[in-house]
């Protein structure tokens, strides 16, 4: 008897189409046909990562600003069907780690961003492009995160600058903020303004303790 996999880009996308989801840059992309889904087996399984960063570069040398502004890479899972929090944050930094691990034999890191997950100017580098990542899974604090399974948000740093040269980042920020407030009925306390702090406080959606250290660790890139 076979196993009927989950439609994890039907459930993604009702999750955003929510009308109170409160991330208006996820609708924007969704309204523009701009989520790009793709949906793996396990996410506690190393054997998928190389299809992940695959999908990873793909999407970066097909990325055009102009064009593609609000555009997300969204990486599913289908497995496990419940996680905790604690274990999420785990596996997350893991995984991001060897992707990197994998990508710094391909690719510099992106010299616009930091490599210094304590730097207030980090962001993940995978294909040469910073990333802003967002880690969602049915346990998260988040009501915002709380998607039915396992999932990774990537989302292009230079779209985000882009928006701070045009002068509208800081009200798009405050409106998302203030939209999340009233979906998850209280402040988002992992939240910290550009410059204030490292983002990867925010990557998985986990509160840490102050003498949290990141386990990420920059590989330097191995040229041929």
């Amino acid at each position: 008897m076979s196993i009927v996999k989950p439609d994890l880009e039907a459930r993604f996308l009702s999750f955003v189409e929510d009308d109170e989801f409160p991330c208006v840059g996820a609708k924007s992309a969704l309204t523009k046909q701009q989520i790009h889904i793709n949906q793996y087996d396990d996410f506690r399984c190393d054997s998928n990562e190389t299809d992940i960063l695959a999908s990873i570069h793909k999407f970066v040398e097909t990325f055009t600003l102009k064009r593609d502004m609000y555009s997300s890479l969204v990486v599913t899972f289908e497995q496990p069907d419940t996680i905790s929090e604690s274990e999420f944050d785990k596996v997350l930094w893991e995984k991001l780690q060897r992707l990197h691990e994998v990508d710094a034999c391909l690719k510099s890191w992106d010299s616009k961003v930091s490599s210094d997950p304590h730097s207030a100017q980090f962001s993940l580098s995978l294909g040469g492009k910073g990333f802003f990542v967002i880690g969602l899974h049915p346990n998260a604090s988040r009501k915002s995160r709380r998607f039915s399974n396992p999932a990774i948000v990537f989302n292009l740093h230079e779209q985000f600058e882009l928006l701070r040269d045009q002068k509208r980042f800081e009200a798009f920020r405050d409106h998302i903020r203030k939209r999340d407030v009233a979906y998850c009925g209280s402040k988002n306390t992992l939240l910290a303004n550009h410059g204030d702090s490292s983002e990867v406080y925010q990557y998985s959606g986990k509160k840490h303790s102050e003498n949290w250290e990141c386990p990420f660790k920059q590989v330097k890139h191995q040229s041929s």
